[in-house]
């Protein structure tokens, strides 16, 4: 049985902004590098028949893109914790909220790893059109445990045309760029 194009394990390579100018490589990670859906369903009831259902309709896909950056860079802290910024050698963490996200959300490709070598084949690649980061992080002081940054990405649903009511694509098109500009 053939394998999907995008591999079947192994670690990645995340560029955030893709097809911007300032298009950046996220990584290193620690630990698995998780896109997630999950489609809800609503049952429907006839009194007959009792709690079983007879019947469900879809109610919507959500999506999630969860990683853990590990030593990462002021400028790769700076894209995915929003709101933090640096002052010399201060990196300042703050409370957000109130803000609309889909406006600012950026594209992701996710290119996987063989042999220390990222995948140049886009045939390969993982694009997600819309991502937020949702920043996080797990900073433990301790012999034997590593710091990390958890971002989970809110990844919203497009509605820009031709792309209208997609996440992206497993696979990309022949000739897509590195950074895609």
């Amino acid at each position: 049985m053939p394998a999907l194009p995008i591999k079947d394990g192994g670690p990645c390579e995340i560029v955030y902004g893709y097809g911007e100018s300032g298009a950046i490589d996220l990584g290193p990670f620690l630990g698995a590098t998780s896109y997630k859906g999950e489609t809800g369903v609503t049952d429907i009831f006839e009194e007959r028949y009792g709690d079983a259902p007879v019947d469900g309709f879809m109610i919507g896909t959500v999506a999630t893109l969860e990683l853990q950056m590990t030593r990462s860079t002021y400028e790769q802290l700076n894209e995915v914790l929003n709101a933090a910024y640096t002052t010399g050698q201060v990196f300042r963490l703050r409370n957000q909220l109130g803000c609309e996200m889909y406006a600012d959300a950026k594209q992701i490709v996710i290119k996987p790893i063989c042999d220390n070598e990222v995948s140049t084949d886009p045939a390969e690649w993982t694009h997600i059109y819309h991502c937020f980061p949702l920043p996080g992080w797990d900073l433990a002081w301790s012999k034997s445990d590593q710091r990390v940054f958890p971002i989970k990405f809110k990844i919203f649903v497009s509605q820009e045309s031709g792309w209208t009511g997609d996440f992206g694509t497993l696979g990309m098109e022949s000739g897509s760029t590195e950074y895609g500009i």
